[in-house]
């Protein structure tokens, strides 16, 4: 039997629908929740999605590339493919459209003049034949809270206070301070998302739609000093982003953290930048951390060991 013609052609906000079907028959952690309508009203770019479909207007196959912004110290922003969602259906399956399609979309990109595109790969092994490397890396910490952070905070000190916020887009300008004073600071992560307040609350509202919540240490003049994204389950504390001005400041947040949860869920995993200045707040002589391989890079219009140093010590989450 002859197999059948594919069209290519870029999405639209009408396909949707049958996008969010075909995503969550491809991907088993997202099939039951509400994390896909979330994802195609809040993240989707439409303009940066490309399928393959058949004659019949049937979509077999689909990536999306959309845009983000990473900032360097010291130079312009740059905005950089970051490809999600690469999927076949399962009645195209066995037939390479991924690595077509994939393919296909590179070569737009490159038209377009990117130096690089970016993607958090589910299988490494299926992207390493398309030329993806790993760029950045990010550590995790296993900590028991009865035997770290254990000091409590003195019963007042004028000038450093916490703020809880289980509406952690309310702290958007707050935190946006705090994580661009963190990221120029002297060895500071070498690349980073460019976050602006805006970009801050969307990203806080994901947060929230995922449990979590915010801590927040201010001085007496109201000034942003660190913060804290974590989740708290049954299963431990999970603390998504730690940033701070001063190291001082984190650890003081993360004793708060601490006295607050170790009774009932004292194990907790912190995820920082794979950079000993990001880590300093957290136990250097602790053997349980492990650097972890986050993000992949291939190379489009720039020479890849270039490629390679803008991304460097990058720091930056899924959805930024």
């Amino acid at each position: 039997m002859p197999k059948p013609a594919y069209l290519l052609r870029q999405s639209t906000d009408d396909d949707a629908p049958a996008l969010q079907q075909l995503w969550r028959a491809s991907f088993a952690e997202d099939r039951e929740g509400p994390f896909v309508e979330w994802y195609f009203n809040q993240r989707f770019q439409p303009q940066n999605c490309w399928l393959l479909t058949t004659p019949q207007g049937e979509i077999a196959a689909m990536c999306h590339a959309p845009l983000v912004n990473i900032q360097q110290p010291e130079s312009r922003k740059l905005a950089v493919p970051y490809i999600q969602g690469v999927a076949t259906a399962a009645a195209h399956q066995g037939r390479g459209l991924c690595h077509r399609l994939l393919t296909t979309v590179e070569a737009e990109l490159t038209r377009q003049g990117f130096p690089f595109c970016l993607l958090k790969p589910s299988d490494p092994a299926f992207y390493e034949p398309q030329g993806y490397r790993f760029c950045t890396y990010l550590r995790q910490y296993n900590i028991d809270l009865n035997q770290h952070f254990l000091e409590h905070l003195p019963a007042y000190e004028p000038d450093f206070y916490l703020q809880h916020y289980q509406k952690p887009a309310k702290a958007a300008e707050a935190a946006a301070e705090v994580y661009r004073l963190w990221c120029s600071q002297p060895g500071g992560p070498a690349a980073f998302a460019d976050r602006q307040p805006a970009d801050f609350a969307r990203l806080l509202t994901d947060h929230e739609q995922d449990g979590g919540q915010l801590l927040l240490a201010r001085n007496a003049n109201e000034q942003p000093l660190a913060y804290a994204l974590y989740t708290a389950t049954a299963k431990g504390l999970f603390v998504r982003e730690l940033a701070f001005v001063q190291p001082q400041f984190a650890e003081k947040l993360l004793r708060a953290l601490a006295a607050d949860y170790r009774e009932d869920t004292p194990a907790a995993v912190i995820i920082s930048p794979d950079n000993a200045a990001c880590a300093q707040p957290l136990p250097q002589t602790l053997a349980g951390w492990q650097v972890l391989p986050f993000a992949m890079l291939k190379p489009l219009t720039k020479p890849a060991p270039e490629c390679y140093n803008m991304m460097r010590g990058a720091h930056f989450y899924e959805y930024f």
